[in-house]
C-alpha cells in the first residue's frame, strides 16, 4: 500500500501536464483497427462495417444473438470462386481413362457371364452343344500361381485382369483358342501378348486374301486408252523441242558405261496363315484393357533381318525400326518377327505331354506338298515324370513343340529352282545344279541336342523348393533367350512363359553387319585416270611441236633469169 499510495503523486502529475485529446484517441483507435490481417489482407475495421451495414440492411431481430452468425455469413461472402485461374479447371488423371476401360472389359465379361446363368433348361441343352464353338481359353491364373513358386509370373492384380482381357479377346473376335504368351518391356510401353488359333470360317477367308494377294495382276498399268488432246499435246511438244534445240557439239566418245552383273536373291514366299511361322495369330496391348491389335503375318525377309539386329521395342506398334540391314516394316512386323523367333527356340514341353492329332509319325508326311506343318494335342494319357527326372541337366526328359525356323525364315524348305527347271525342257547345259534341301531338328526333339552358348548350357533347371517336396515343381530356364520359362509338375500341368525385353543372349557381343564393299564403276585406263595439271614449260613445249611448217624458200636463179629477159624485151 505504501508504493503504491507514493506513485500515485507521480502518476497525477503525469496526467496533469497532457490533455485528453478525443479525435487523436479515436484516430490511433481506428489506425488498430485498420491493421491487416497476415493471412488473409482483411482489416478488423472493414468487418465490423461489413457487419453493420448488414445488420442495418436486414433488420434482424435479436442481433446481439446472432451476432456471430452474421460475422461468419460476411466471411463467408468473401470466398468467391476465381473462375479465371487455370488451377482451379478440372483436369482428369492418366489412369482414368484406364480405369473406365477396365471397368467396360468387366461389364461386357460380366455381362457374358450372367446371360449363360440366366438360360433355362433347353437352352442350357443348346449351349452345351456349341460349347465346342466358344474359344478355349488357358487359365492364367492356375498358371501363374506355380510360375509365382518358381519365381517367375506376374502380380496377382495384374494377371487377373490380363485373364479378363484374354476373355474379351475370345467375346469379340474370331478366335478358337486363347493363351497367354508373354510380356515384352519396351522403353515407353509395353506388349502384353496373346496367342491364338483362328476358327475355321475366319482361317478360310483369310487364306482366300491370301492367294488372291500373291496372284500378279494381268496388264496393270499396259494398254490405258489415252485421251487424243494428251497425245496431240505430246507430238506438239516433241516438235517444237526439236526445232528450238540447238545444235550442240558432238561430246568426246566415252567409254561404254559398266553393266552391273549383281543379281538380287530370289524372293522367299510367304507361309500362308495357318501353317509355319504363320501357324498362330498374336494379339497385343499396352494395357489391359485396352483394344487388342492383330499383328500381321511374318516374311521369311524380316526374320532374316531380324537375326542380323538388335532393336529394343518402343511400345509404339507404328514406330520406325532403324537398324542395319534395313528392316521392311514397322514395329509391329519387328515384334511379330521376334515373337516368331521366340516361339520356335523356347516352346517346351515334358516328352510325351503333347502327341499328333492323327497319330503319325512325322517322317510319313510329305514335306512338298505342305502337310509337314504337323498338328499337334495335348496328350490324354500323359502321367508325368519326376522331378528328378525333369531337372536333370541332361535334358533328356524335355522336348520341342515349336517348329524349328530355317535360314530362309521359313518352316518349310523352299526350291528356289524349282520354277527355272520347270521353263527348261530340252536345254540339258543351262539346266541350274541341283540345291541340297535344307532341313532342321523335327518336332518332339529333345533339348539335349540344343547347342551350346560360348561353353555355357543352353538350358538351367531347378527345383522351386526343397523345404516341401509335395508341392515342389521343376523350373527350367532359357539362357539363349533370357526371360523364357518353363515348368512342370510330377502330375499332368506344364506350361511356359516369356517375359523379357524381347532380345536374344549373343556372347562375348554384338557385333553389327558390316557394309559390302563398293564395286568398280569403270574400268581403270587413261580414259577415266586422273593426271596432274601440265606445267607452262609443258604447255610452251606443245605448242611449238604443234607449230605450222614454214613456207619453203624462193630460188634466186630462176628469178634473175626470168628478170632479165623482160628487160630485154623492153630494150
Amino acid at each position: 500500500m505504501s508504493q503504491t499510495f507514493l506513485l500515485e503523486p507521480d502518476i497525477i502529475a503525469a496526467t496533469e501536464n497532457v490533455m485528453p485529446d478525443l479525435n487523436s484517441d479515436l484516430v490511433l483507435a481506428k489506425n488498430f483497427l485498420k491493421q491487416q490481417s497476415a493471412a488473409t489482407g482483411d482489416t478488423l475495421y472493414d468487418h465490423l462495417v461489413d457487419i453493420i451495414q448488414k445488420i442495418l440492411s436486414h433488420k434482424p431481430p435479436d442481433v446481439v444473438d446472432n451476432f456471430e452468425q452474421f460475422s461468419w455469413e460476411v466471411k463467408q461472402e468473401k470466398f468467391r470462386p476465381n473462375f479465371d485461374l487455370l488451377n482451379d479447371l478440372y483436369l482428369s488423371p492418366p489412369q482414368l481413362s484406364l480405369v473406365r476401360r477396365v471397368d467396360e472389359m468387366f461389364r461386357l465379361v460380366a455381362s457374358k457371364a450372367e446371360k449363360a446363368d440366366d438360360l433355362g433348361e433347353e437352352e442350357q441343352e443348346l449351349d452345351l452343344e456349341e460349347e465346342d464353338v466358344k474359344p478355349r481359353i488357358v487359365d492364367l491364373v492356375d498358371h501363374n500361381y506355380y510360375f509365382r513358386e518358381a519365381g517367375y509370373g506376374l502380380p496377382d492384380s495384374e494377371c487377373y485382369a490380363v485373364y479378363i482381357a484374354l476373355n474379351m479377346l475370345g467375346i469379340k473376335e474370331p478366335v478358337s483358342t486363347v493363351r497367354f504368351f508373354g510380356k515384352i518391356f519396351g522403353t515407353k510401353a509395353n506388349y502384353f501378348v496373346a496367342e491364338t488359333d483362328l476358327t475355321l470360317e475366319e482361317l478360310d477367308r483369310r487364306i482366300r486374301e491370301f492367294e488372291l494377294k500373291d496372284m500378279p495382276g494381268e496388264g496393270e498399268g499396259e494398254g490405258e486408252a489415252r485421251p487424243p488432246e494428251e497425245e496431240q499435246k505430246e507430238l506438239l511438244g516433241e516438235g517444237e523441242a526439236k526445232q528450238e534445240k540447238p545444235k550442240e557439239p558432238v561430246p568426246p566418245k566415252l567409254p561404254p558405261e559398266p553393266v552391273s552383273t549383281w543379281q538380287p536373291p530370289p524372293i522367299i514366299p510367304v507361309e500362308r496363315p495357318g501353317q509355319g511361322v504363320n501357324k498362330k495369330v498374336f494379339w497385343v496391348c499396352n494395357n489391359p484393357g485396352e483394344p487388342w491389335i492383330c499383328l500381321p503375318d511374318v516374311t521369311p525377309d524380316q526374320i532374316r533381318v531380324a537375326r542380323l539386329t538388335v532393336h529394343c521395342m518402343t511400345g509404339d506398334l507404328d514406330a520406325e525400326v532403324q537398324v542395319f540391314p534395313p528392316f521392311d516394316g514397322c514395329e509391329r512386323n519387328y515384334l511379330r518377327a521376334q515373337i516368331a523367333r521366340i516361339q520356335s527356340a523356347t516352346a517346351i514341353s515334358p516328352q510325351g505331354f503333347y502327341t499328333f492329332g492323327s497319330g503319325e509319325e512325322e517322317e510319313d508326311i510329305d514335306m512338298e506338298e505342305g502337310m509337314g506343318d504337323l498338328d499337334f494335342n495335348p496328350n490324354p494319357f500323359y502321367q508325368g515324370h519326376t522331378l528328378k527326372d525333369l531337372v536333370d541337366t541332361n535334358l533328356t526328359y524335355w522336348v520341342h513343340h515349336g517348329r524349328h525356323i530355317l535360314k530362309q525364315g521359313r518352316t518349310l524348305w523352299w526350291n528356289p529352282n524349282a520354277g527355272m527347271e520347270e521353263g527348261i525342257e530340252e536345254e540339258e547345259d543351262e539346266v541350274p545344279p541341283p540345291i541340297e534341301p535344307e532341313t532342321g531338328p523335327p518336332l518332339f526333339t529333345s533339348l539335349s541336342e540344343d547347342a551350346r552358348i560360348e561353353g555355357q548350357n543352353p538350358w538351367s533347371t531347378r527345383i522351386s523348393t526343397i523345404l516341401a517336396p509335395d508341392r515342389a515343381i521343376a523350373v527350367i530356364r532359357s539362357n539363349m533367350w533370357p526371360g523364357a520359362v518353363a515348368y512342370a509338375t510330377a502330375g499332368k500341368k506344364s506350361e511356359c512363359l516369356y517375359i523379357g525385353w524381347g532380345l536374344k543372349n549373343q556372347p562375348p557381343n554384338f557385333s553389327p553387319l558390316q557394309l559390302s564393299q563398293p564395286q568398280e564403276e569403270y574400268v581403270i585406263g587413261p580414259e577415266v585416270m586422273e593426271m596432274a595439271d601440265p606445267t607452262f614449260a609443258d604447255e610452251e613445249a606443245y605448242r611449238i611441236a604443234h607449230l605450222p611448217p614454214p613456207p619453203p624458200p624462193v630460188l634466186l636463179g630462176e628469178g634473175e633469169g626470168v628478170f632479165g629477159e623482160e628487160d630485154e624485151e623492153e630494150d
